[in-house]
């Protein structure tokens, strides 16, 4: 085990309520193609040595069809307020190059990786998630709850199984904007968190 880690991720994309790529590869995006984003809240966590807990990373990517078919185009975003060294370690492990998950469902899925940024990043909340990445990316994912309070969650997806997350809680993203042109601009309402314990 080179590297491990504790995190919160929180999933939006393009899609309304929640993307049909979370179910599988035989599904189609509401748009046809999807366009979406992780951002990682990493608690606690060491690549080769290397202390990253409380770092944060964001990833933007577009597929042309459903995330499973591949041929994706991605760019990572880390946190201008981790070290160079956290920076350089973070984008090893969430390029795929350090295996694990990312390794395993990235290297199939993304065929062009664009270069990496460093900006702030910011996320705020508990119910309701407020984040920021640089001046790329702004939105809000809120619970959806029932009467009693309880939060939605879903279980058992095949793209949960790719990434490890046991259940996710299903968010509205609405307003969420990314206006990233190398990848793709986008706005949605399909949003995900998840609390996840990653390994490779």
């Amino acid at each position: 085990m080179t590297w491990q880690m504790d995190a919160t991720m929180l999933e939006m994309c393009s899609c309304k309520a929640l993307c049909p790529c979370w179910l599988g590869p035989d599904t189609v995006p509401d748009e046809g193609w999807c366009a979406g984003a992780l951002l990682i809240d990493i608690e606690k966590g060491a690549i080769d040595g290397q202390d990253v807990g409380g770092c944060r990373a964001a990833l933007a990517a577009w597929w042309p069809g459903n995330f499973f078919a591949g041929n994706g185009t991605a760019r990572l975003y880390l946190d201008s307020s981790a070290s160079d060294a956290q920076r350089s370690a973070l984008e090893a492990v969430f390029s795929g190059k350090k295996g694990g998950m990312f390794g395993a469902v990235l290297g199939p899925a993304v065929t062009k990786w664009l270069p990496a940024k460093s900006v702030p990043i910011d996320i705020q909340g508990g119910d309701v998630r407020s984040f920021s990445v640089g001046d790329v990316a702004k939105g809000t994912l809120t619970r959806y709850k029932d009467g009693a309070g309880n939060t939605a969650t879903v279980q058992g997806t095949a793209a949960q199984g790719a990434f490890q997350s046991t259940s996710m809680e299903i968010a509205s993203a609405k307003g969420t904007r990314w206006t990233e042109p190398d990848v793709r601009d986008w706005e949605g309402d399909s949003g995900t968190l998840h609390k996840v314990r990653w390994a490779g």
